[in-house]
C-alpha cells in the first residue's frame, strides 16, 4: 500500500535554482523593517551631507629634468666618484611626501599655527583670511600643542575661559609660552560666521604627518618626467600654497643636496691634494737621494759616454797590441844574426820618438858599410869600425824596444783596466735605469693626479656657484571649484544600500541561527516521506473543531484536501485504523487528529478518535467535552465499549473515546490483549478509526499502536520542530517502523515563507487572504475574521 501511494506523490523533490522572484518575495513581508532602516540611514546620510566640512581637491604639475645639472664638466667627476644621473622618478614621489620635506613647508609657510572660525556646527579653516595673527615670542616645550578659544573684536579680545578683555598687542603668558595676539591690517569681523575663533598650535613636525597623509602624488603618463601632485583640504587657498611651495622647496631641497655634494667634493679634493703634497714631496727626494748616491746626473748622457770610453779604449788597446807585435817582430829582427847587415823596416807605424832617429841612423850606416864593403874588403879598419858602430847600435835599438815593448805593456794595462770599469758601469745602468724610471713614473702619478685634482677643485667650485634645480613648477597649484567630499552621490547610495543590507543581514542571521523548520524545502531535502497534507496556521482564538459542515475557510478546506490524499494510502482497506503522531509534543497532533476525524465525519463515515496520548491528553478538553470514562478503563476491564464511546455534541458521525484516568503505567497497559480486542470491535462498529498517540520522540507508545495501523499521520510544525528532527523522520520512514508514513505540515503562517506543495500558478507562497490560487479576492473560500492589529505591531516582523 505505501508504493501505491508513493507512485500518486513525490517523495522528495530535487533543490531548485536561485530565483530572484523567490528571494524577493521571500524578504518582502519586511518590508516596514527595510523602509525604517533604509529611512534611518538616509537621514544619517543627509545630516552628514549638510554638516560635513567640504573637502576641496588642489591639482599641481612638476616637471623633473632627467639628468641632473651638476655644472659643466663637473658630471665627469661624479661617474668617477660613482654618482649616478640617473633618475629614479618612484623614489622622487616618496621624496615629495617625506617628512623632512613637507617640514620645510610647513615652516616656509608657518603652518604650525592655524585659525578657525567657530559656527554652530562645524568650525572653519580661515587660513590667509583670518582677522586675528598669534606671535609667538617664546616657548616652553616647542613639541607640545595648545590651542586658544577666544572671542575677538575690534577693539579687543579675550579667551573664553576668562572673561578680562585684552587688547591687541599686549603680551600674555600661559603654561605654553609668552604670546600676543596682533589684528591682520584692516579685516573686518562682518564676515564671520562668529566672533569666536580658535588659534591651534602644532608642531611641525605633527603638522608634516598630517599633510603626508593628505598629499597624493602619481606619475600618470608613462615614460614622461612629470609629476601631479594633489591635496585634500577644506581651504583652497591652503591647498594652493601648500602644493606651490612644496614645488619649490624641493627645487630648493634639491639645489642644497647638490651644492652638498659639491662641497664634500671639494673637501675630498682638499684632503687628497694635502695628502699627494706629502708623497710627492717624498718622492722629488728620493728621486735625488738616488742621483747622489749612484751619481746619476742623466743617465743616458752618461751611458752613452761609457760606450764611448769602452769604444776608445778597445780602439787603443788594439793599437797598444798591434804596435806590441811590431816591436816584437821588430826586436826578433834585429836579434836575428842573418840580419845583423840589413836595413830595418822603419815604417811599420812605430812613431816612437826614440826608435825613429835610431832606426834611421841605423839605415844609414848600414848603407855606408855596403858601400864601403863594395869598394874595400873586410878587414878594412873603416869597415871594421863602422861594424863596431853597427853593433853598439843595434844593441841600443834592442835596449829601446825593450823599454817601448815595457812601455806598451804597461799602457794595455791600463786601458784594460778602463774597459773593465765602462763595462761594469755600463752592467749597471739597466738596474739603474729601472729603480729611476720606478720612482720616476711614482713621480708622475702622483704629480698627474696632483694637477688632475687641481683642475676638479675649481670646476667643483665652479659648479657649486652654478647649480640649478634639477625641476621646476609645469602648473601653479589650481583647486577644485566643487567639493570633492563628502560625496553626495555615494553617500546617499552607501546609505541606501545600508539600510537595505544591515536589516536583511541581521534577518539572514536570525534565520541562520533559527532551527526551526521554516520551508519545505527543508523537509524534502532531510527526508524522503511524501508531504500528505499542509495545514495552515488557525489563529490563537479559533476553536478545535474548524472542519464543520457549511465551513468553507482555507484550513478547512486543506483538512479536505489531506482526506482525499490519505485515500490513495488506503483505498483499498476496509475500516483502516490511522496512527497520528509526532516528534514531540506541541506539534498539534489532537488539533488534526479531531479535524481529520470531521473531514471524514462530513463525508458520512462513521469515524472514531481515541485519545491515546494517556500521559497528556488534550482531546476531550479541545472540544469542550466532559472527561469520563476511558481507554484505560476499558483495558483494565472497568468499563464496557458502549461506556466509553462519546458522540461530538452537534456533529454526526464524529465520536470521542477518551484515555479515562492516567495509569501509572501507560506503556505496559498498551500491551494488554484488551488493547487488540478494542480495535477488533471499532472495526465492527466505525467506518474510520482514528489514534491521537502519544510523540515518538518521547515514549514508546505509537511504535507500540503501530501494529494496529494501517497508516500513519506524522506531524511536522512549521516554527517549532526542529531540523535535526528530521533525520530521525527519515530514519523512521526507511526502515518503516511506522505503516505507510505520510508527512502532514502543520501551523503554516499566513505570512510566512513557507511555500507549499498545492500552491497554483507556479507554487507560489502561501497567501490564504488571496483566495485559493484562482485569483485575488475570490469568493471560493469563506473569508476569515481577522483582528486589527496596531501600526506598531504592523513594523514587527513574526518569528
Amino acid at each position: 500500500m505505501q508504493d501505491n501511494f508513493e507512485t500518486g506523490f513525490e517523495s522528495a523533490q530535487p533543490q531548485k535554482e536561485f530565483s530572484l522572484k523567490e528571494f524577493i518575495f521571500k524578504y518582502l513581508r519586511y518590508w516596514p523593517l527595510l523602509t525604517a532602516f533604509v529611512l534611518i540611514t538616509l537621514t544619517i546620510a543627509f545630516i552628514k551631507v549638510r554638516y560635513a566640512t567640504p573637502i576641496y581637491k588642489v591639482n599641481g604639475r612638476l616637471f623633473v629634468n632627467k639628468e641632473e645639472n651638476r655644472g659643466g664638466s663637473a658630471g665627469n667627476l661624479d661617474n668617477m666618484l660613482l654618482f649616478s644621473n640617473n633618475l629614479n622618478l618612484k623614489n622622487e614621489l616618496e621624496i615629495l611626501k617625506s617628512k623632512p620635506l613637507l617640514v620645510r613647508v610647513v615652516n616656509a609657510l608657518g603652518l604650525q599655527v592655524s585659525y578657525y572660525n567657530k559656527g554652530n556646527v562645524r568650525s572653519s579653516n580661515v587660513y590667509g583670511s583670518s582677522p586675528v595673527k598669534l606671535e609667538i615670542l617664546s616657548l616652553k616645550d616647542s613639541a607640545a600643542s595648545f590651542t586658544f578659544d577666544i572671542e575677538a573684536s575690534e577693539k579687543g579680545f579675550r579667551f573664553l575661559n576668562n572673561n578680562t578683555p585684552l587688547e591687541y598687542g599686549k603680551i600674555f603668558e600661559t603654561q605654553a609660552g609668552t604670546f600676543r595676539i596682533l589684528k591682520a591690517g584692516t579685516a573686518s569681523f562682518s564676515y564671520y560666521n562668529s566672533d569666536n575663533f580658535i588659534i591651534s598650535y602644532r608642531p611641525a613636525a605633527a603638522v608634516a604627518a598630517g599633510l603626508a597623509g593628505n598629499i597624493t602624488t602619481a606619475q600618470t603618463i608613462d615614460q614622461a618626467t612629470i609629476l601631479d601632485l594633489s591635496i585634500e583640504t577644506d581651504n583652497t587657498a591652503l591647498g594652493k600654497d601648500v602644493i606651490n611651495t612644496l614645488m619649490e622647496e624641493y627645487g630648493k631641497m634639491n639645489i642644497e643636496d647638490q651644492r652638498r655634494i659639491s662641497r664634500v667634493t671639494v673637501q675630498f679634493i682638499d684632503e687628497r691634494i694635502d695628502t699627494l703634497k706629502n708623497e710627492l714631496s717624498g718622492v722629488e727626494g728620493g728621486i735625488l737621494q738616488f742621483r747622489e748616491k749612484n751619481d746619476v746626473i742623466d743617465l743616458n748622457q752618461q751611458s752613452a759616454r761609457q760606450f764611448d770610453i769602452l769604444s776608445e779604449s778597445n780602439k787603443q788597446l788594439a793599437a797598444r797590441q798591434v804596435q806590441s807585435g811590431v816591436l816584437g817582430y821588430l826586436q826578433q829582427y834585429m836579434e836575428n844574426p842573418s840580419n845583423r847587415n840589413s836595413l830595418v823596416p822603419a815604417s811599420l807605424g812605430i812613431e816612437e820618438p826614440v826608435l825613429s832617429p835610431m832606426f834611421s841612423q841605423y839605415n844609414t850606416l848600414q848603407l855606408q858599410r855596403n858601400n864601403l864593403l863594395q869598394t874595400t874588403g873586410r878587414e878594412n879598419p873603416a869597415l871594421i869600425t863602422l861594424d863596431r858602430s853597427i853593433e853598439k847600435l843595434r844593441e841600443q835599438i834592442l835596449e829601446a824596444l825593450k823599454n817601448v815593448q815595457q812601455s806598451y805593456t804597461i799602457a794595455s794595462n791600463k786601458i784594460k783596466e778602463e774597459i773593465i770599469r765602462s763595462r761594469a758601469a755600463i752592467r749597471k745602468v739597466p738596474s739603474k735605469t729601472m729603480a729611476l724610471l720606478d720612482i720616476e713614473r711614482q713621480q708622475k702619478i702622483k704629480q698627474d693626479l696632483y694637477l688632475f685634482l687641481l683642475q676638479k677643485r675649481e670646476e667643483a667650485a665652479i659648479s657649486a656657484a652654478a647649480t640649478v634645480a634639477n625641476s621646476n613648477p609645469l602648473e601653479e597649484a589650481t583647486g577644485s571649484s566643487q567639493p570633492v567630499k563628502p560625496n553626495q552621490k555615494n553617500i546617499y547610495l552607501i546609505a541606501f544600500l545600508a539600510g537595505l543590507t544591515i536589516p536583511l543581514a541581521i534577518i539572514a542571521l536570525l534565520e541562520m541561527l533559527n532551527d526551526k523548520i521554516r520551508e519545505r524545502e527543508e523537509i524534502t531535502r532531510q527526508t524522503d516521506a511524501p508531504i500528505i497534507g499542509e495545514i495552515g496556521h488557525a489563529g490563537e482564538d479559533t476553536p478545535t473543531l474548524i472542519v464543520v459542515a457549511g465551513n468553507r475557510t482555507i484550513v478547512a478546506e486543506q483538512f479536505r484536501i489531506m482526506r482525499t490524499n490519505v485515500q490513495y494510502m488506503v483505498n483499498k482497506i476496509s475500516h483502516p485504523v490511522m496512527l497520528v503522531t509526532s516528534s514531540v509534543s506541541g506539534e498539534g497532533k489532537s488539533f488534526v487528529a479531531t479535524n481529520y476525524g470531521a473531514a471524514l465525519a462530513l463525508t458520512g463515515k462513521k469515524t472514531a478518535v481515541l485519545e491515546f496520548d494517556i500521559r497528556k491528553p488534550r482531546l476531550l478538553k479541545g472540544l469542550n467535552m466532559q472527561a469520563a470514562k476511558g481507554l484505560t478503563n476499558y483495558i483494565l476491564g472497568n468499563a464496557t465499549l458502549e461506556e466509553i464511546i462519546q458522540p461530538v455534541p452537534e456533529f454526526d458521525n464524529l465520536y470521542i473515546i477518551g484515555c479515562g484516568p492516567v495509569p501509572p503505567n501507560p506503556s505496559e497497559l498498551l500491551l494488554d490483549p484488551q488493547v487488540s480486542r478494542l480495535f477488533e470491535e471499532l472495526k465492527i462498529r466505525f467506518d474510520y478509526i482514528i489514534i491521537d498517540s502519544a510523540p515518538v520522540g518521547l515514549v514508546s507508545d505509537a511504535f507500540t499502536l503501530s501494529a494496529y495501523a494501517n497508516a500513519c499521520l506524522y506531524l511536522v510544525r512549521q516554527g517549532y520542530t526542529l531540523r535535526r528532527q528530521l533525520s530521525m523522520v527519515n530514519d523512521l520512514y526507511l526502515q518503516k517502523r511506522l505503516p505507510n508514513m505520510g508527512l502532514v505540515v502543520n501551523d503554516i503562517q499566513t505570512r510566512g515563507r513557507y511555500k507549499g506543495y498545492y500552491g497554483y500558478g507556479g507554487g507560489s507562497y502561501y497567501g490564504y487572504g488571496y483566495g485559493y490560487g484562482y485569483g485575488y479576492g475570490g469568493d471560493y473560500f469563506q473569508p476569515e475574521k481577522k483582528k486589527k492589529k496596531s501600526f506598531r505591531k504592523a513594523l514587527l516582523f513574526r518569528k
